[in-house]
Order: C-alpha cells, then sequence, then structure tokens
C-alpha cells in the first residue's frame, strides 16, 4: 500500500553494494525503516545527501503490513533548513539532536505532536538568530515532554536539590546518586521557564552548563533502558565552546 508521509531522517546505513536502510520517524506511521535500493549507485534518481540527519522529507512509502521493512518510492526536500548543514555550530547541534532522537524514540506509532515539535524545533534552530550556547539542554528538557518523562521542576521555595528519580526539587539529598545539586540545580530551575527564542538571557556559564548537559543524560539513562554512551557529546562541548 503506497502512503503519502511527512518524515524525519534519523539514520542510514549502507545495505549492499549501493543500497541503504533508512530509519525515518514519519508523520503518519511512527519511527520506520525502509529500503532504498541504489541509493549510493550513479544512477539513482535520489541522492544520498537527501537522508542527512533530521532532514525532513516528502515521501511516498510502499508499506507492507507483514513486513518491518518497507521501501521509499519518492522522496523530496519538504523545507530547505540549510543553516543547519552550513553552519558548523548548528550542524553539531543536529548531530546531538538526531543521536538523542535515535536513541529515545523506539515506538514504532504515529505521535502527531511529537513530530509537529521536532519540526518547530528544526525551524527554530535555523533562524540566524537564535542563541546556540544552551539550545541543546531546552530541547532535552522540552522532549520529555514527548517521551513520557517530563520532570516537575516547578519550585517554590520546595529545595535547591533535584532529585532525578522523582522528577522534583527536594530540600535534603535522597539516598540516591541521581540528584542534582548547586549551580546546575540553579540553572535547571532557571530553564524551565526558558523558551527558544529567550535563550540568550539564560547565561550559566561553560561549567555549570556542561554539568547540566551530563545530568540531564544520566536522567535520560534512568528512563531509557539501554540508551548507552551519547557519542556526539564531546564534539558538542568543543564546538560550542
Amino acid at each position: 500500500m503506497l502512503i503519502s508521509t511527512r518524515g524525519i531522517v534519523f539514520h542510514t546505513t549502507r545495505y549492499g553494494d549501493s543500497g541503504a536502510v533508512v530509519k525515518v520517524y514519519t508523520e503518519q506511521l511512527g519511527l520506520q525503516s525502509y529500503m532504498v535500493k541504489g541509493l549510493f549507485s550513479r544512477k539513482s534518481k535520489l541522492k544520498s545527501a537527501l537522508f542527512s540527519h533530521l532532514n525532513v522529507l516528502d515521501l511516498v512509502v510502499d508499506r507492507r503490513e507483514s513486513k518491518s521493512l518497507h521501501y521509499i518510492r519518492e522522496a523530496v526536500l519538504h523545507m530547505p533548513l540549510h543553516l543547519l548543514h552550513d553552519d558548523m555550530a548548528r550542524s553539531s547541534l543536529v548531530l546531538f539532536m538526531n543521536e538523542l532522537l535515535y536513541k529515545s524514540i523506539r515506538e514504532e506509532h504515529p505521535d502527531p505532536a511529537l513530530f509537529n515539535f521536532l519540526i518547530t524545533v528544526l525551524q527554530i534552530l535555523n533562524e540566524p538568530e537564535i542563541s546556540l550556547s544552551s539550545f541543546h539542554l531546552l530541547f532535552m528538557l522540552r522532549l520529555t515532554r514527548y517521551l513520557g518523562f517530563s520532570p516537575r521542576i516547578v519550585k517554590v521555595d520546595g529545595g535547591g536539590i533535584f532529585d532525578m528519580e522523582e522528577g522534583l526539587f527536594m530540600d535534603s539529598e535522597p539516598m540516591h546518586r541521581y540528584f542534582i545539586a548547586g549551580p546546575p540545580a540553579k540553572a535547571l530551575e532557571e530553564l524551565q521557564m526558558k523558551d527558544f527564542h529567550n535563550l540568550g538571557t539564560f547565561e550559566p556559564g561553560r561549567s555549570t552548563r556542561d554539568a547540566l548537559l551530563a545530568h540531564l543524560i544520566d536522567y535520560y539513562r534512568l528512563h531509557i533502558p539501554g540508551m548507552g554512551e551519547m557519542k556526539s557529546v564531546a564534539v558538542l562541548r568543543e564546538v560550542l565552546g
């Protein structure tokens, strides 16, 4: 059955001499795996660059209910997001966001709210004036709303220690090691009040920003079994400074 849908590219793996298997998060079908025959051959009508990380595509796919691997029949770029690939800082953010999504989203059912959130975030990241240094932190925080483990982090004199297992601020350290205290906890409290367009007023400092990133990755690991190491973190820290 042929289905038209938008899709966001998560991962591309070469298959055989010239083919590829592409993981795509689609609007209509959720996370899907597609075979693209001859993608890396000279005669291919589809260019491999089309399937770069987090590209948004208009697709016509051949879905077969009895199969786990389907086929892409047509693919065109849905919207040009040139800065995401032409700017080094943005491309490093795309690399990180892509890895996080690839390791976090595993369900095959569609989620229109999540899909629209991702489209919106990519469009914002492509805006020339957007602040980049903490973009990934707010993205991680907002993404938890759609993954089902959003923290309850609004603090009203409720203590200065964030318990990652309970997802809320406490007035004393918990009996486990998964908590955030000190400057990273204060930064987390401030970050929750921001949106992507006023991130320029969020200036926690590099060491606090890096520490908060490490804590947020731990928070994801607590809720996503087998998530593993985030390999893109080193590049992101180097590029964003």
